[in-house]
């Protein structure tokens, strides 16, 4: 009796271990699904952000700037929104620009944004307008003084995110910023350094993983800061290092070429905000 008694104590033991390993197997699941389903949303949130064109963040901020959120917030809704319709109507599409007069008009007026008279746009507009004003929270890449711009000066750039490399082998996954040798490069955010030193194309480069997550990517340095070394915090403003041609860009006048790569690997294009964080840094605070 003894034996069949330990014999059904062992089992249930058993069992139950066998229970609580399925349950921590879920939730270990379950956590890791999150976890890629917020990688996956923060990257499309951030695509958004990058396809508002600069300009209109820039101007936005000049002359609406305690509202400017709620105003790019309409703008791309509707942007999104007539785009989809394209071609199914003028007085449709007339419409619906009339609507964001009347609801800008309302913002001129000091509503707040969840107040406006939303009964006359669709409730699709609605709704998206209400996610980009959260992501514009959320994601505070345009916020005045958040990010610094990675010179002490204006410079040359242009958008060539996406263009070939290599005779088409590859892709240019980040904005080249022009200036002569030696030019001082600082840090857009603080955060931690990831990687230093040498590689093939980047010659010279510092990796910094960012508070907000995002990695920063400075290439073709001609040297770095000798006060820098992985594992390092790094504030927002702090020396990177200087300007030069190192690694596959030795053929090409001195540049930085600075790269955003999301916490998913995918690259993002920067420069839309470099656009936005240089207005900041010379024309709205007048550095």
């Amino acid at each position: 009796m003894k034996r069949v008694d330990k014999y059904f104590s062992r089992t249930g033991s058993l069992i139950q271990l066998m229970i609580i390993s399925f349950c921590l197997l879920a939730i270990a699941l379950s956590l890791w699904k999150l976890y890629i389903h917020q990688q996956h949303s923060a990257a499309a949130d951030y695509k958004l952000l990058a396809a508002i064109p600069p300009e209109e963040i820039i101007s936005l901020q000049k002359y609406k700037f305690e509202s400017w959120q709620d105003y790019v917030a309409l703008q791309q809704a509707v942007k999104i929104f007539t785009n989809k319709e394209k071609g199914r109507g003028e007085e449709k599409r007339e419409a619906v620009e009339e609507a964001l007069r009347a609801l800008q008009a309302q913002l001129d007026c000091k509503t707040d944004f969840k107040n406006l008279d939303w009964s006359i746009v669709s409730k699709d507009i609605k709704k998206k307008a209400g996610q980009i004003r959260k992501i514009l929270d959320r994601y505070p890449v345009y916020q005045p003084g958040r990010y610094e711009f990675p010179l002490a000066r204006s410079c040359y750039y242009e958008d060539t995110f996406g263009a070939d490399r290599e005779g088409g082998k590859r892709t240019h996954q980040g904005t080249d910023l022009f200036d002569k040798k030696g030019t001082k490069i600082f840090n857009v955010c603080s955060g931690t350094v990831e990687k230093l030193g040498w590689n093939r194309l980047g010659g010279e480069r510092v990796g910094v993983r960012g508070e907000d997550g995002n990695y920063y990517y400075y290439a073709h340095l001609d040297e770095i800061n000798p006060q820098l070394w992985v594992g390092k915090k790094i504030s927002k403003g702090e020396l990177i290092g200087t300007m030069g041609n190192t690694g596959d860009a030795i053929t090409t006048p001195d540049h930085l070429h600075f790269g955003i790569e999301l916490p998913n690997g995918e690259w993002l294009n920067p420069y839309p905000f470099l656009k936005v964080w240089e207005f900041h840094k010379f024309e709205l605070t007048g550095e």
